[in-house]
């Protein structure tokens, strides 16, 4: 048995095959429906490894302990030597070892080119290149795009528009963005390729067609699906940018809001907290920090990575809470003691917050240009990293 990429597979069940292979690819295309997808699949061949992995890799952004629970099964699986290195990159990632699973999926993509699935790990702005803590990671990104490139159908529109966001985050935007756009006359149902899109007109100064391109694009695409509320935060920074606070505002207190206890927390905090940092440099108000504050207090009461610190540094210096940036900075330092680079940019970034409580304003420009000179470490993508730049010309 293969999968639909020509891997071989340790499965003897061809439902269980299909099954999977639907799951996988909902799965790279953010569609809804893998969850189902892979109980088929599971239904059907209970020992098949690579379906309880994908689960895993599924459920962890919400509930960690059943992730490990079907990470536990996927190593009980008989499987390949592909699958189980599968499994093992996996576990890397459900564990937070970053820059070892960066490293483990670009050793397993060179022997398996052909392992969309593993190689979705290294993508998009919260893959685990971007969150290794290097300063290239947006290079790194395209060079192990266009190594595995030949080994696909040419015009593949999955890898295309992965190849346009690259691209476009490389700062070739007008390739980049042509790119997407070809993906996505290929694949029209593609999530991931919207959000690329989307990232093209911000790069080229564009507001009016991204919220054009969207209004065409977004009705066909379910709204309790992966990219949906990121897309309308896209639209919003694509309403403020051409002065249009009460449209933004509309759409932060509409569908961004509702759709936040709908999507994946991380996801969700990164959008909430800086669409409302944003609005607040602008003087608007009142604004919803309460449901930030609540999904922060849910989800991230122990803190997160160097990228969710941002976020979460943001929600404390709205309510003033300097213990809250303190804990912040402890846990920033204990990031950077285990070798992650983008927890100094972070620190720089709590440290001007911090500054700005105490009305020393010099002191806050100072450390905000810090973060700024190193900030691509913290990963996501250059449209969310503006946060920082928005600040520091409300600071001069």
């Amino acid at each position: 048995m293969r999968d639909e990429f020509g891997n071989p597979l340790s499965c003897s069940s061809p439902d269980a095959v299909r099954a999977y292979d639907r799951a996988v690819d909902l799965h790279l295309h953010a569609l809804p429906g893998v969850p189902e997808a892979l109980d088929a699949a599971i239904a059907a061949q209970a020992d098949f490894a690579l379906p309880h992995a994908l689960r895993a890799l599924v459920l962890a952004p919400r509930d960690m302990a059943k992730a490990r629970e079907s990470l536990a099964r996927a190593r009980e699986a008989p499987a390949t030597a592909r699958e189980q290195s599968f499994v093992d990159l996996v576990a890397l990632i459900l564990e937070g070892r970053t820059i070892e699973a960066m490293h483990a999926v670009l050793t397993h993509c060179e022997a398996h080119p052909t392992d969309a699935l593993a190689a979705s790990t290294t993508l998009g702005a919260y893959g685990v290149i971007a969150f290794s803590g290097r300063a290239d990671h947006d290079r790194a990104r395209l060079d192990f795009l266009e190594g595995i490139a030949p080994h696909y159908p040419q015009d593949f529109p999955w890898l295309l528009t992965n190849r346009g966001w690259a691209r476009i985050e490389c700062g070739d935007v007008a390739e980049g963005l042509a790119m997407t756009l070809r993906a996505i006359g290929l694949r029209r149902d593609n999530g991931h390729n919207a959000h690329h899109v989307m990232h093209g007109y911000y790069e080229t100064g564009d507001p009016e067609a991204a919220l054009s391109f969207l209004e065409e694009w977004l009705p066909d695409y379910p709204d309790h699906a992966l990219m949906w509320g990121h897309l309308q935060w896209h639209a919003a920074l694509a309403e403020l940018s051409l002065g249009r606070e009460e449209a933004a505002t509309r759409r932060l207190m509409g569908p961004i809001l509702s759709y936040l206890p709908r999507g994946l927390p991380f996801m969700g905090l990164a959008d909430i907290a800086s669409i409302l940092w944003r609005m607040q440099l602008r003087g608007l108000s009142p604004l919803p920090w309460g449901a930030a504050h609540a999904l922060a207090e849910r989800h991230f009461a122990q803190g997160s990575n160097a990228f969710g610190e941002i976020h979460l540094a943001m929600l404390a210096a709205q309510r003033s809470d300097r213990e809250a940036l303190d804990a912040a900075l402890g846990r920033l330092r204990a990031l950077e003691e285990r070798g992650y680079e983008g927890a100094r940019a972070a620190a720089e970034w709590v440290r001007a917050l911090r500054a700005t409580l105490d009305d020393e304003l010099d002191r806050a420009r100072e450390h905000a240009e810090a973060c700024r000179r190193e900030v691509v470490r913290v990963g996501g993508s250059h449209a969310q990293r503006s946060i920082v730049d928005s600040t520091l010309e409300a600071l001069a």
